[in-house]
């Protein structure tokens, strides 16, 4: 098991918010959050994750990783058939912020739920 791994389940789920993605999916690659300040503070804003903010760049890189899923493809490089690599560059930019709809397992529940009552009201003040 990678170091930060086994005593953080964390690291075996994606960071983004929302993302269902987990480590153990074949053909998923997942990204530690750099150690660059600067860089990973952009990841943490993007990833709209306000319980990230206060973590440590060392933290974050030792206890959180991201998919490939919230990166561009042009960011990613395939430097060979058994590994990926995120160029120097790399910012996360996208996000299926509804893919836990669709997850009977996910952690969001009760917030499905009323974002669900909410759409069902307003689809009722439209008609």
């Amino acid at each position: 098991i990678p170091d930060g791994q086994a005593d953080c389940p964390e690291a075996n789920f994606c960071a983004a918010h929302k993302c269902t993605q987990k480590s153990t999916q074949y053909n998923l690659a997942f990204f530690r959050f750099p150690w660059a300040p600067a860089r990973c503070q952009k990841w943490v804003e993007n990833c709209r994750r306000v319980d990230l903010e206060d973590k440590t760049p060392d933290q974050l890189n030792k206890h959180y990783r991201l998919c490939a899923k919230d990166f561009e493809t042009s960011m990613i490089c395939r430097t060979s058939p058994y590994r990926t690599v995120l160029r120097d560059n790399a910012i996360l930019t996208i996000f299926d912020l509804t893919s836990h709809l669709n997850n009977p397992h996910s952690r969001h529940r009760k917030r499905i739920k009323e974002l669900k009552k909410l759409c069902l009201k307003k689809r009722k003040n439209k008609n």
